[in-house]
């Protein structure tokens, strides 16, 4: 195989890599009124991820090392994508806290995986520009991820808004014109009153 289709593949799973990491995040604002949590709740399943990830690279280098970074890598892949998946069915927010763990560890294997078939398959010559493309597609999974998942979250909550019952916003501006009217009521009454007692000795 070329040194070209070796750093492309390496690379294009490399930008997988990115692109899952960021294709939850950008659904926070939707899944904290649906799990009814914090801010603080949710930066908890990206630290778990990242946490569980970065702890993790180091054991998937000896993996790597002992049963190949081809195997390691597949493997990650696909319980990364499967951790990812499994997250859009989560139905509670504590299904999401163990979720981002498994998907950490699936994670914590594309560097170990990565460098060492850079390292093993592609000339002297190139493996710097194998470097360079590796780090560029990376960049561009973090940009095609929240672009993916954005637009869906968008949908998502004007759908939510424009489903409030026309009744509802009805009944609203019937109760503004209701406390408009009854704030207006006693002054025209009195003004009333002040013109009919007044009638009469014509002092008006």
């Amino acid at each position: 195989m070329s040194d070209a289709r070796i750093i492309a593949l390496i690379a294009a799973g490399h930008m997988v890599s990115h692109f899952l990491q960021l294709t939850i995040p950008p659904l926070f604002p939707l899944l904290k009124s649906e799990f009814d949590v914090s801010w603080v709740a949710l930066g908890l399943v990206s630290s778990v991820f990242y946490g569980v990830s970065g702890v993790m690279q180091t054991v998937s280098g000896f993996f790597v090392d002992r049963l190949g970074a081809r195997r390691v890598l597949l493997a990650g892949m696909t319980l990364f994508g499967g951790a990812i998946a499994a997250a859009g069915l989560a139905s509670s927010y504590w299904m999401l806290l163990p979720i981002a763990a498994v998907a950490g560890v699936g994670n914590s294997v594309f560097h170990p995986a990565d460098y060492s078939m850079l390292n093993g398959s592609v000339s002297a010559g190139r493996i710097a520009r194998g470097y360079s493309a590796h780090a560029i597609l990376g960049s561009v999974g973090f940009i095609l991820g929240p672009r993916s998942s954005a637009p869906s979250a968008t949908s998502r909550a004007g759908a939510s808004h424009s489903s409030r019952p026309a009744s509802s916003d009805a009944w609203r501006r019937s109760r503004s014109r209701g406390r408009r009217a009854a704030s207006g009521g006693p002054r025209r009454a009195s003004r009333t009153h002040r013109a009919w007692d007044c009638a009469p000795t014509s002092a008006c």
